[in-house]
């Protein structure tokens, strides 16, 4: 039988695996080989950030826990913005201890997404929660199941700031944009 942690390695390379594929896949579609007339290109912008948090739980008192995450994001010239994050917290006054590992999927636009995603508490097991991510802040509900309490919400105050939107470029009638410039698809 393997140890837990193992397990929890496994389960970690499994996500972060999904998500490279996933992503991989929506890049490589080209909207504009799919329009007979002139193709009107939302163009997108790639915002990959290391971010820190202090996060506040509803019912623990006022100790708040630190975060230290990853996020991806890709926000397209419309405001749509969709992507991924991991994040991991931990008690830090009155000693340190490790509490939860956390996976997110967001979309929404540019300025709020909605988020759903899981994890693990170091402390009660597996959960998943969802929550709404604005500028500098997140609020959430984490459902856990194996736990007495089985709700926990949360306001996070973090160093995430809005996504910038990139330009939107118009390309004429069997042309592709590509790298910034409008060119003929080879063959």
């Amino acid at each position: 039988m393997q140890t837990p942690k193992i397990k929890l390695i496994k389960m970690y390379v499994v996500i972060a695996s999904t998500l490279g594929a996933i992503n991989s896949v929506h890049a490589m579609y080209d909207p504009c080989l799919d329009i007979s007339g002139g193709c009107n290109v939302s163009q997108s912008k790639i915002h990959n950030s290391v971010y820190a948090a202090l996060k506040w739980t509803f019912g623990e008192g006022i100790k708040p826990e630190a975060l230290l995450g990853f996020r991806h994001a890709k926000t397209f010239s419309n405001g749509d913005t969709d992507g991924g994050d991991l994040s991991i917290s931990a008690k830090f006054i009155d000693g340190f201890q490790l509490s939860k590992f956390r996976v997110k999927y967001f979309d929404g636009k540019e300025k709020v997404q909605g988020e759903i995603g899981g994890g693990y508490d170091f402390n009660k097991g597996l959960f998943t929660g969802i929550g709404v991510h604005a500028p500098y802040s997140n609020l959430g509900i984490d459902l856990l199941p194996f736990a007495k309490d089985k709700l926990e919400t949360f306001i996070q105050i973090d160093t995430i700031k809005k996504n910038d939107k990139p330009s939107q470029q118009t390309c004429p009638n069997g042309t592709t944009l590509y790298n910034g410039e409008c060119i003929e698809p080879p063959g």
